[in-house]
């Protein structure tokens, strides 16, 4: 997600009031127009199809965000390339940790800040939790690598680039098997003497 729009800021939801009653909850339900892009979700509006409900938390090492993202989300097609709504039903539960808190690693013991990446982790930055992050790692994690508008997608021509589902194109296919080839050879190279 590269660019901050006005929309962006609306999921970088305040948290300085619950931070300040450990153990309060707050509700946060956006509505979201979004499709998947080369770098992660990019978000198209609101009032769009893509939900996500969930409650925070406020804990004394930070804000625990669990809930759902519900609805679909617009990706391309990988066999014909045609844009379609992927149907997507995600629990999430994220922790954001207050900044200069170290998290915890492997064997409980927690890490010093400069062994914490703070890009790596999810920190709540100027009295913020940035969903931005969570819609984008959840989706993205999520969606399946090979998307499908259909399991009978039959993708495009290779070799003009028609796509396949709205009719056959009219390329000539000469299909030999493999393990003909040398023979075919043969027979070019006897034609040709």
């Amino acid at each position: 997600m590269t660019g901050e729009t006005p929309f962006d800021r609306r999921l970088k939801v305040p948290v300085t009031n619950l931070q300040k009653k450990v153990f309060s909850r707050e509700k946060v339900s956006v509505s979201l127009d979004a499709r998947v892009g080369d770098e992660g979700v990019v978000y198209l509006g609101e009032h769009g199809d893509l939900r996500l409900e969930a409650w925070m938390e406020s804990s004394p090492d930070g804000i625990r965000v669990k809930g759902r993202i519900e609805g679909s989300i617009s990706v391309h097609c990988t066999r014909c390339l045609e844009e379609y709504r992927h149907r997507l039903d995600l629990a999430v539960d994220e922790f954001y940790r207050r900044p200069g808190l170290g998290a915890v690693g492997p064997e409980g013991r927690r890490l010093r800040e400069t062994e914490v990446l703070e890009d790596d982790d999810y920190v709540i930055h100027e009295g913020a939790v940035d969903l931005n992050l969570l819609v984008n790692d959840n989706v993205m994690t999520r969606l399946p690598i090979k998307r499908l508008c259909d399991e009978a997608c039959r993708g495009l021509c290779p070799r003009c680039g028609k796509n396949l589902n709205q009719g056959d194109c009219r390329c000539v296919v000469e299909e030999t098997d493999p393990r003909l080839e040398v023979l075919r050879d043969l027979l070019e190279e006897e034609g040709r003497e």
